[in-house]
């Protein structure tokens, strides 16, 4: 283990707290509309200090997306021998989206989705869908036993999945289903699962016993 001397394990403590804030604020008012002056006084620092660790907004977004896909990674690698990658991310969905509605963020997410794009102005957002999209391709590639170097249908079927996060979201505020459920966590999380399920049954044939 290093052995930080104590100023520098004091500035590695506000660096972690900073990003912490950062990906709790981000996930719950979105990118594009929080400030790193919101951040700082959230993680109780001087904006001063936050831009000694990060020279921009960009930076702290990748370090906090960083930490959240690390936690995904740490995730499907602690999963019990013989789950399948479909199993694994069910898991995660539950867990990610029940933490999700704790923090309130539907009003936030229902203007993102009036927008032209609805992750266009969401880097972290992108970030994470992202590290998703080649954490799933690894694994999946795995349960078909299909070298993604030659097939395409991993990464299909990967894409399918972290797009499956905004397809349920956009179903529960009435993009789709014309009903707005967003703000029932309840209903969020059976919408989210349900995609899973879909995106399973059009790739069942390729999972190997």
């Amino acid at each position: 283990m290093v052995q930080y001397p104590r100023r520098k394990e004091k500035s590695q403590q506000i660096r972690e707290r900073l990003v912490t804030t950062a990906a709790t604020m981000f996930s719950r008012k979105g990118y594009q509309h929080t400030t790193l002056n919101e951040i700082a006084a959230e993680a109780d620092v001087h904006v001063q200090t936050l831009y000694r660790h990060f020279k921009s907004k960009d930076e702290l977004a990748v370090a906090a997306a960083t930490v959240g896909l690390n936690d995904c990674r740490a995730h499907f690698e602690e999963a019990p021998k013989g789950q399948s990658t479909f199993q694994i991310w069910r898991a995660w969905i539950r867990r990610t989206v029940t933490y999700l509605s704790s923090l309130g963020f539907t009003e936030r997410k229902k203007e993102q989705l009036r927008a032209p794009s609805s992750l266009m102005n969401d880097k972290y957002l992108v970030i994470i869908y992202s590290g998703y999209e080649d954490l799933l391709t690894e694994y999946l590639a795995r349960d078909f036993q299909l070298d993604p170097k030659h097939s395409r249908i991993p990464r299909l079927a990967a894409c399918m999945l972290w797009s499956g996060n905004e397809a349920a979201v956009k179903r529960c505020a009435g993009l789709d289903s014309g009903v707005d459920t967003l703000a029932d966590g309840d209903s969020l999380l059976d919408e989210s699962l349900a995609v899973v399920d879909d995106v399973e049954k059009l790739f069942e044939s390729y999972l190997v016993s």
